[in-house]
């Protein structure tokens, strides 16, 4: 597939939104600072999408503002985005987890659990804090024992969910309100031996969630929408149970910490990884 890339500059307080906005129309969506306190968006999109990213863009500097941008749009040369992700994708050792792609040759270290995934159309490779963080939550939510229900909300390529059925050996549902992630989950799940585990389905949110109570919760989406759904979330929650909620900023964290305690919720645990929190809450045993 041949594809393309579009970078512009962004303010670093509207990117996480000007890349929501983009994410349903790109294959993948970043920001990167190029340059002390200047940053620049990347979208990596099919030839198809060109003209309604570039309007998006300009509606959305319109809107809020701000001047237009100098926007950067053309190929991206298929062996330059290869080569990139070989590069820029070594194995990982994430707490118990090994993270390679298919490109990796090297054994598996003793003691850990490996899971292969290789970039593609859905978020979720173990390079972004977010996705770090919640693997090094599942480390931890391990050493306090196995856990028989869990859920993966916004599964993307599903390593969250990967990583839960290889932790406790469980069926686990593994959710995402884009029908090509939930592919991508799937394909996953065969690669690593573990589809008679993963339920992949697409849901918006917990609509189509099967109504009974998850004793763990993995929701790395984003703060706005994890904030949206942090009724619906502790609801799912068994007494008890755990929630890992990342995607979300440091700054954004106590936003967040406060919506889920207002539903019953506590906070047990905020790891930190850059600019990037990681949540552990509870559910309240009276919840």
């Amino acid at each position: 597939m041949n594809l393309c890339q579009l970078e512009c500059p962004v303010p670093f307080e509207r990117a996480e939104e000007l890349s929501l906005l983009l994410e349903e129309d790109a294959l993948s969506v970043s920001w990167y600072e190029t340059a002390q306190d200047r940053w620049a968006l990347q979208v990596v999109y099919c030839p198809t999408e060109e003209s309604l990213l570039n309007q998006k863009v300009r509606n959305f500097f319109e809107n809020n503002g701000l001047e237009s941008p100098s926007l950067s749009m053309g190929p991206l040369p298929q062996e330059d985005w290869v080569a990139s992700v070989y590069r820029d994708f070594p194995p990982l050792t994430i707490g118990r987890f090994y993270i390679y792609g298919s490109h990796v040759e090297e054994t598996v270290p003793d003691g850990l659990i490996p899971i292969q995934i290789d970039a593609a159309t859905a978020f979720g490779s173990g390079q972004h804090e977010s996705t770090e963080g919640c693997l090094m939550a599942l480390s931890l939510l391990a050493e306090e024992g196995s856990f028989a229900r869990p859920l993966d909300m916004g599964c993307g390529s599903g390593i969250l969910a990967l990583a839960m059925a290889s932790l406790w050996k469980v069926p686990v549902c593994a959710c995402d309100n884009d029908p090509e992630a939930v592919r991508v989950a799937v394909e996953n799940a065969k690669l690593n031996h573990l589809e008679s585990l993963i339920k992949a389905q697409v849901s918006e949110g917990f609509a189509e969630v099967k109504q009974c109570q998850y004793d763990v919760i993995t929701a790395n989406i984003l703060a706005g929408p994890l904030c949206q759904m942090a009724s619906q979330a502790v609801q799912a929650l068994e007494p008890g149970g755990y929630i890992i909620l990342a995607g979300l900023l440091n700054r954004q964290a106590e936003d967040v910490i406060d919506a889920y305690r207002s539903v019953g919720a506590k906070l047990v645990e905020q790891l930190f990884i850059g600019d990037w929190s990681t949540l552990i809450m509870r559910k309240e045993n009276n919840g």
